[in-house]
């Protein structure tokens, strides 16, 4: 496999790579919304006797943990795209440069991707722009229901033998 080949080759698994861990944080993002649903369902329900401390505890809870498995995700995808990005500048400025072996630095999946598993804070990158924003409406969302939580009883509508009942009287 000449250079170049091996340029194409560490390009497409970077890609590979960006694929799978965006997936991964899109699955996190649906299994947020649906345990901050359960969360509220359950509230909700007269069976299940869930307190309202105990829930704005919990939801704050689930979006933290959801954030710092969110960062984890984005920081390697952030780091892959980096080296993604180096792969491309080198292979356009070679394309059809001289025969020389010298200008390809790789293949370096495994330490891009060992250098976004150890960053602690996700970089201002393409990854946290576009998603910044879902970020943002989950925490505001999270934050004003714990704050403005109606009471359980006052949001149960009446039931229909309850209003059968109350007519009867």
């Amino acid at each position: 496999m000449d250079v170049m080949e091996q340029a194409h080759h560490e390009l497409g698994r970077l890609q590979d790579i960006i694929t799978r861990h965006e997936g991964h944080m899109f699955m996190l993002r649906s299994w947020l919304l649906a345990v901050i649903a359960g969360l509220l369902a359950a509230y909700y329900t007269e069976n299940i006797e869930l307190g309202s401390t105990l829930l704005r505890v919990a939801l704050l809870l689930v979006v933290a943990v959801f954030l710092v498995l969110e960062s984890r995700h984005m920081n390697l995808v952030e780091a892959v795209v980096e080296r993604a990005s180096r792969v491309e500048d080198s292979i356009r400025r070679h394309r059809h440069g001289p025969d020389d072996a010298s200008w390809y630095d790789g293949p370096r999946v495994s330490e891009a991707c060992r250098e976004g598993a150890r960053r602690m804070w996700p970089k201002s990158g393409m990854t946290f722009l576009l998603n910044q924003w879902f970020y943002m409406a989950v925490v505001l969302v999270v934050v004003v229901t714990t704050v403005s939580l109606p009471p359980k009883h006052a949001a149960a509508p009446k039931s229909a033998i309850e209003k059968v009942q109350g007519g009867a009287k």
